[in-house]
């Protein structure tokens, strides 16, 4: 795929890449060992042949004994999960799972999977309860839904829900397309706005057909906030299928960020961009990168460790402490995420961090925002078109989603039902996803803005 660069130079850079204060070093840095170390073809063997569903398994999906995990009672992550595919987590935890195909109006293939109902309810196959969409954020796939012990899919199914858990284009199992291919270079000219504009509507407009349902309820972390936004922005029509909005740290304005991936690299985006294009990258951190392989194989949940050579990219890049996870935890983290993005994505983000308190769509330059928008700069998303119940969930560490931008988000919303801070002082980015407390401090609290389920 190019130059080959000895490994141990990458080890190097790994060590030491977001501990610089070099901002053209890491910049260099950056755009060596992502070209080296990462691999932007799908990982097929993180997801599972696609056949005629059956209710808990699909025909040609049998899960081995080994996989099959017992985990009532247990109050410490199993490691065998970090193996695991989404379907094979559901399965193992006991519940019935669902794997479906959609395609947006632009043609990438995305990859929902449902929880129709909780693990002891037995529901004839026809029968929906209230649906409710999860969406992950920025570098994740719809995993971080299901990893902690009482993750939220789960505590949403038994609660008698019916979940959907989305994938985001690009990600390990949305990197499919209906005549372009990952491996070339068109697949990846996309932002979180076409996540917004195209694959979000394809996502409800399946759902709801599905489920025979007339709304369905929206839960986004990070990034699936971002989209559901600005889907609802540029087609406020479709506020009227959504009940309710719950947003878990949103990432909105980015003004006030202090995470490493902003403040280090957001100022040297079009630089980055330049030489990826170049060099003709356009993937961005997939969860089969070298250093990521590495990683998953020889890092243990050492304290010592996992603050340095085995820092997962998530971590590193959000700043976010360890606050309140099990380490045993973390090596299950590493088997999933971080899942794979576009390069433009991640340039989206570093260009609002760098256009101060607003929330515009993707800068192609001054010529091309003429061809695309009328106008030589980019528009900003009218927030104001927002018109479903929103609430939002916010933490106090939180360096990615800042409180003041959260705070500003608030004055921007059309129908901002409410803004609940987290009690923990510490709570930050990951911790809605991966900390021991999540179900306490905001699963339980989010769960009576939901409609009430159909039991």
């Amino acid at each position: 795929m190019g130059f080959k660069w000895e490994t141990n130079f990458c080890d190097a850079y790994q060590k030491i890449s977001y501990r610089m204060e070099s901002g053209c070093f890491l910049l260099m840095m950056t755009l060596i060992c992502n070209y080296q170390c990462s691999d932007i073809f799908v990982n097929e063997s993180a997801r599972p042949e696609e056949n005629v569903h059956k209710w808990g398994r699909t025909e040609n999906f049998i899960p081995t004994r080994e996989k099959q995990l017992n985990v009532q009672g247990r109050t410490r992550p199993n490691p065998k999960e970090a193996s695991l595919n989404t379907v094979e987590l559901i399965n193992g935890r006991g519940y019935p799972f669902e794997i479906h195909s959609v395609t947006s109006s632009d043609g990438y293939i995305l990859e929902l999977h449902r929880i129709p109902y909780g693990r002891h309810k037995k529901m004839a196959p026809k029968v929906s309860g209230q649906p409710v969409f999860l969406q992950h954020g920025l570098m994740n796939s719809d995993n971080v839904w299901l990893l902690l012990p009482d993750a939220l899919a789960f505590t949403l199914a038994d609660a008698g829900y019916d979940v959907w858990l989305g994938n985001a284009r690009g990600n390990t199992y949305s990197r499919r397309h209906v005549s372009l291919d990952p491996s070339q270079e068109d697949y990846w000219n996309f932002s979180f706005d076409e996540m917004g504009n195209y694959d979000i509507p394809a996502v409800i407009n399946f759902v709801l057909t599905k489920t025979g349902s007339e709304k369905m309820s929206y839960v986004g972390h990070s990034m699936g906030c971002t989209m559901f936004f600005i889907c609802m922005s540029l087609h406020p029509e479709l506020n009227e299928k959504i009940d309710v909005m719950i947003a878990l740290a949103p990432a909105v304005s980015m003004a006030k960020s202090t995470a490493p991936l902003m403040v280090n690299q957001a100022p040297f985006a079009p630089q980055i961009k330049y030489v990826f294009d170049l060099i003709g990258v356009r993937a961005y951190q997939p969860v089969d990168s070298f250093w990521n392989n590495l990683r998953k194989r020889y890092c243990e949940p050492n304290l010592f460790l996992r603050y340095s050579l085995c820092q997962n990219t998530l971590f590193s890049s959000s700043g976010d402490e360890y606050h309140s996870l099990d380490l045993n935890l973390l090596p299950i983290i590493d088997g999933h995420n971080p899942a794979g993005t576009s390069v433009n994505t991640a340039v989206h983000y570093a260009q609002n961090y760098m256009a101060g308190q607003t929330f515009q769509r993707f800068d192609f330059g001054v010529e091309e925002n003429q061809l695309r928008y009328g106008q030589t700069t980019p528009p900003t998303y009218d927030l104001s078109k927002v018109t479903s119940d929103v609430f939002i969930f916010w933490g106090q560490s939180d360096k990615v989603s800042a409180p003041t931008d959260i705070a500003w988000l608030e004055t921007k919303l059309g129908n901002l039902r409410n803004s609940i801070m987290i009690e923990d002082p510490l709570w930050n980015h990951f911790s809605f996803l991966f900390s021991a407390d999540a179900k306490r401090l905001v699963y339980d609290k989010l769960i009576p803005f939901l409609p009430k389920p159909i039991l």
